[in-house]
Order: structure tokens, then C-alpha cells, then sequence
């Protein structure tokens, strides 16, 4: 049985505090697997990945315990936040920034050593060059959400979090971010939302269902949990 990369024990998440978004959920990752999230659009997947990332102020959810690399944290420790890096669906971030300054500024942030080798790889598999020094907020959605992927890989956090990684992904950088999801359960783990059935289907060791804020692990094989839910919907 593979160790425990996350584990989020009672967390509730609110806008407001009477109509909670996210509702008493469990999660686990475990150590070098992709776990999937999967529901539909405003069931919570976005809130919830929020609330992993250290988005909410402590007052917006609650949480029972939550423990990264075996040790006891909660979502606003260094210690957390230096281990989870996430890329969101829409950023809306360092829009006047370009990749090279947004690079460099957070590989300071998380005390990251040049690796010029993986650095090249990473843009010459994203089909990047030709951006580097392209602001941020004037590239195209696909472009933009390169910037962030590519960061995301270079750092190696123990903890990645990657909401819709394929929207906006032309088919080569989709097949190139494949291999990378599937490979970098040597480095660490991932947790990933995704409304596309075989992305979960191909790089996830396991899956969550979340629907209207209340999360199921699957514990069926994924492949075969896609068709019955066809098959219930036909």
C-alpha cells in the first residue's frame, strides 16, 4: 500500500457560512499516484482545489486536519504551501509579466536550482520558444496555461494540483502533458480535475466523484465506472 502524500480529514468550505460549497470531505492522495476529480461544472472541483491551494482566508472553511508528507499542517504553512503548486483553469495573474520574469520569481519563491536541461525540454515540448518573453495577459488561453504547466513541472512539488490542465491544449502539448502526468509519479503526486473522461481514464490511479459538495471516492475501475455512468445518462 502506497504511503500518504495529502490527507484532508472534515473540511467544510463556504462563501457563505450557511450555504457551505464543500461539505465534512475526506481526501487522500497518495504518495506517487495522479488522483482524479471528477463532476460536474458547479458541483465544487474549483472550490475545492481552491481551498488546497491556499486561496481561502481561514474564516471562508474549516478543516479537521490536514497532513502533507506525514507531517501535521494546515493550508497557510511555508511548509505546505512550499510543497503544493497549483495551476488553475483561468489565472489571471502577472498578466503584465512574461514567462522568463514570472519563472524566475517563483523559482526564488521555492528556492528551486537552475536545471537548464529540464527547463528546455519543458518549453521545447510546450512549443513555447517563440513566447518566453511574450506578456503574459496577451497570450492565447493555451499559451497562458503553458506558462504555469511549465513552471509546475520544473519545480517538482510534492504536491501538484492541476484544475482542466488540458483545456485550452492544442493535440501535441495534450500528448506531451500526458507523458509528463504519467512520469512524474517518480518525482511526487498529483491531484487532477478534469471534465474529459480519458484523461482520468489514462493517467489516474484513482478517482473522486464530487457532487453538489460532497466527495465519493471510486472504487470501481475506472474505465468501467465511465460506461455505467453513459450507460445510466443513455
Amino acid at each position: 500500500m502506497k504511503s500518504e502524500c495529502l490527507n484532508i480529514r472534515g473540511l467544510n468550505v463556504w462563501y457563505k457560512k450557511d450555504k457551505p460549497v464543500i461539505k465534512d470531505t475526506n481526501l487522500l492522495v497518495p504518495n506517487h499516484s495522479v488522483v482524479g476529480l471528477i463532476g460536474r461544472n458547479g458541483a465544487g472541483k474549483t472550490t475545492l482545489l481552491k481551498a488546497l491551494s491556499s486561496v481561502f482566508d481561514h474564516r471562508q472553511y474549516a478543516v479537521e486536519t490536514v497532513t502533507i508528507e506525514d507531517k501535521a499542517t494546515s493550508f497557510h504553512t511555508n511548509f505546505y504551501k512550499s510543497r503544493t503548486y497549483t495551476v488553475f483553469t483561468e489565472n489571471n495573474s502577472f498578466l503584465n509579466w512574461d514567462f522568463v520574469h514570472y519563472f524566475n520569481f517563483v523559482c526564488r519563491l521555492y528556492h528551486r536550482k537552475r536545471d537548464e536541461t529540464l527547463l528546455q525540454d519543458l518549453i521545447s515540448g510546450f512549443h513555447f520558444e517563440e513566447f518566453l518573453n511574450t506578456d503574459i495577459g496577451s497570450l492565447s488561453t493555451g499559451n497562458k496555461k503553458k506558462v504555469f504547466l511549465i513552471t509546475a513541472f520544473y519545480l517538482k512539488p510534492t504536491l501538484l494540483i492541476l484544475d482542466e490542465p488540458f483545456d485550452g491544449l492544442d493535440f501535441d502539448a495534450t500528448e506531451f502533458l500526458y507523458g509528463l502526468l504519467l512520469q512524474y509519479k517518480e518525482e511526487g503526486s498529483i491531484l487532477m480535475s478534469s471534465h474529459i473522461a480519458e484523461s482520468i481514464v489514462r493517467v489516474c490511479d484513482t478517482a473522486y466523484y464530487i457532487e453538489d459538495g460532497h466527495l465519493d471516492a471510486i472504487e470501481s475501475n475506472l474505465e468501467d465506472w465511465f460506461h455505467d455512468v453513459n450507460r445510466q445518462r443513455g
